[in-house]
């Protein structure tokens, strides 16, 4: 009892104690607080680079101090400061070391990368940016902004504003009042800067040619020998120095002397006036207005790197534009422009425009069954239809037939005897390799990739009439690939498959669009021919068919003979359409470049069953994908694609030879 008593009479002394002095303990907290931590850390300090916004001061993004400092900047010596920021705890930390005759300075210039004692100054070829006396200040408000320009920082690092160097801002910071700062070398403060003078080369290889009420450009990419490219920009006027869009309206995404301070000699050549021949720009020297990158004639956003040209849309046929492309870096400096190029726009001759100047009669549309003469082709397409139809249905009514009789008995036979059941299939995933047909999933399905050359055969239209040739002059005599796709189901599987199928395909083409002369006609070279344009006409063609398909298939499952005879017969409609350079269907007498053709096809071919090769991967491939076999094969096909009676009608066919990969599951 004694000693509780002595231990309450010792607890209640102390808190009283304690009650009645509260500065003491809270001076007592301090003390360890600082004793804990005596020495500066680099974690300390933080340096971030401002630039002036109006009145008031705003922290560039790691980002955006890396592409802020630049050649325009520098000359025009846009003012900028470093904001040295400490935590509350460094703070209370600094304020505990700070002596008499104590003091930081801001260096920048890579020579501070080594900052320690025995340089003299301490930083050697490197400028002083600002200094403090005194450390009370720093240690009371947590900050210290020293001011500086950019045309400073490029000084200072022994540049002009036209180098490229990646330097650093140091903070030398001293609290004892010696000559040595706390933190030397790569444990003092710094700020990583980039200070980029330089403007990316201009590009080269450039090339205008005429389009219709447009001028298509192109030009080489400096992107894999200059990583720091941001893009590329067009500049354009109209005759003697007119403005083509409205100042203002693709913005700035570069920055120059001139646009930002008013500062340099501007250029004052005169501007550009004469015209340019039907094919080749003539290249000039670039217009003050070129020259000095002025954002008022800036005529397209900016373009990627890796553009490599650019229709310059929305012009007047017949009047002389001036062009020329700057390339602009991650920094906003932009490279000055030497060379201007002339050129005219002019109206063009797109495919759609030739066919029907030859005589062509397809007017276009997808309306395929109207009139008389389309009776056949109707009641031919309604029957295919129909036959397909009824396949379906009775494939579907067989299916639901075989699992109402046969899923019962399956349920039944696999719940009273599951032993019997996985033993079957353990005994067929066994099976010899001289046995490739013992055991295989079932078969309904074969899928086709196809690939060959296609030339549409519009020309036929005028076979013995007028003889024209209007592809074939615009888009030459050679062939080019179609890909298509075909799915076919095979309904019947006895003395070998048959098959309904469906295909669709893709065939694209393009050439350059004929210059039109002031009658409609196409502009002749000295050899007579139509002279091309700069503008793009493109021919592209979607078939879909719906097919039916025989396999003869026996010899191959009988006497492992690994070839395929087989046969398609089906009907086609085949959607077509013209674009012109602007990437629009065009309209012509009456008629537009787009419909859609209906028309018939056959085929014939052989298949190379590819199981020969190792039948063991084909098993394992069946088992584990339901992949019965995988073909390649080689055919013939006709499509006749002329309407099937029907007049008017853009002739789309072809004969050819195609190849393939099948594979049936």
């Amino acid at each position: 009892m004694v000693h509780r008593r002595r231990l309450r009479t010792a607890l209640l002394g102390l808190s009283a104690a304690l009650w009645a002095s509260p500065g003491l303990a809270q001076t007592s907290t301090s003390i360890t607080t600082s004793t804990a931590t005596t020495a500066l850390a680099t974690t300390d300090f933080t340096l971030i680079l401002q630039r002036q916004d109006s009145n008031s001061w705003v922290d560039l993004a790691t980002t955006d101090a890396l592409t802020y400092l630049n050649q325009a900047r520098c000359q025009c010596n846009t003012k900028v400061r470093i904001l040295v920021q400490m935590a509350d705890a460094s703070r209370y930390k600094l304020a505990s070391l700070t002596t008499t005759g104590t003091n930081a300075k801001l260096y920048v210039g890579s020579n501070c990368a080594g900052l320690n004692s025995l340089n003299a100054p301490y930083c050697a070829d490197s400028a002083v940016l600002g200094e403090l006396d005194g450390l009370s200040t720093l240690s009371a408000n947590g900050s210290w902004a020293p001011e500086t320009t950019v045309g400073q920082l490029f000084a200072g690092a022994q540049m002009t504003c036209t180098d490229t160097l990646t330097t650093s801002v140091v903070l030398w910071i001293n609290t004892t009042g010696s000559i040595s700062p706390d933190l030397t070398g790569s444990s003092a403060p710094y700020l990583g800067i980039k200070l980029d003078g330089t403007p990316p080369p201009a590009p080269s290889g450039v090339v205008v040619e005429g389009g219709n009420e447009a001028l298509v450009m192109s030009w080489l990419t400096e992107a894999t020998d200059n990583p720091d490219l941001a893009g590329y920009l067009v500049f354009c006027m109209r005759g003697d120095g007119l403005k083509v869009f409205k100042p203002g309206y693709y913005g700035s995404q570069y920055v120059t002397s001139q646009i930002l301070c008013s500062t340099g000699t501007p250029v004052t050549s005169s501007a550009i006036s004469s015209a340019a021949g039907s094919t080749t720009a003539v290249e000039v020297g670039a217009p003050s207005f070129f020259q000095n990158l002025n954002p008022d004639y800036l005529c397209s956003g900016l373009l990627s790197p890796s553009q490599t040209g650019l229709r310059l849309e929305i012009l007047q046929n017949g009047i002389p534009y001036t062009v020329g492309v700057a390339a602009v870096d991650n920094s906003g400096n932009a490279s000055p422009i030497q060379s201007g190029f002339v050129q005219v726009p002019v109206p063009t001759i797109d495919f759609y425009q030739a066919y029907r100047d030859a005589g062509g009669q397809s007017p276009g549309g997808y309306c395929t069954l109207g009139g008389w003469d389309a009776q056949i082709g109707a009641v031919s397409l309604l029957a295919s239809a129909g036959l397909f139809a009824l396949i379906i249905l009775r494939r579907r009514r067989r299916t639901r037939r075989a699992l109402s009789r046969g899923l019962p008995f399956l349920l039944l036979a696999l719940t009273n005897s599951p032993a019997q059941a996985q033993a079957i299939t353990h005994g067929s995933d066994e099976m010899s390799v001289d046995e490739p047909h013992a055991y295989q999933t079932p078969k309904e399905w074969a899928i086709e990739l196809r690939f060959g050359p296609y030339a549409p055969d519009v020309d036929s239209e005028f076979a013995g009439s007028t003889g024209a040739t209007p592809y074939k002059t615009v888009f030459g005599g050679k062939r080019h690939l179609m890909s298509q796709l075909e799915l076919d189901w095979q309904f019947f599987q006895a003395f070998g498959s048959l098959a309904a199928g469906v295909a669709i395909g893709y065939y694209n083409q393009s050439a350059k669009a004929f210059t039109a002369n002031a009658t409609g006609g196409c502009v002749l070279d000295s050899k007579d021919a139509c002279v091309r344009s700069g503008d793009t006409t493109t021919l592209r063609l979607i078939p879909v068919a719906a097919l039916l398909v025989y396999r003869w298939d026996v010899a191959a499952y009988r006497w492992s003979i690994p070839l395929v005879p087989y046969a398609k017969l089906g009907l086609n409609y085949t959607f077509w359409q013209v674009n012109d350079g602007n990437g629009n269907v065009p309209y012509f007498r009456g008629g537009h470049g787009s419909g859609g053709t209906l028309g018939w096809q056959t085929a014939v071919g052989m298949s190379l069953m590819l199981d020969f090769l190792d039948p063991t991967a084909a098993r394992t491939l069946d088992m584990e994908t339901s992949v019965n076999h995988s073909y390649v094969f080689f055919e013939w096909n006709r499509v006749d694609a002329t309407g099937l009676g029907l007049s008017n009608k853009l002739h789309v066919g072809d004969s050819r030879w195609v190849i393939g990969l099948m594979f049936e599951f």
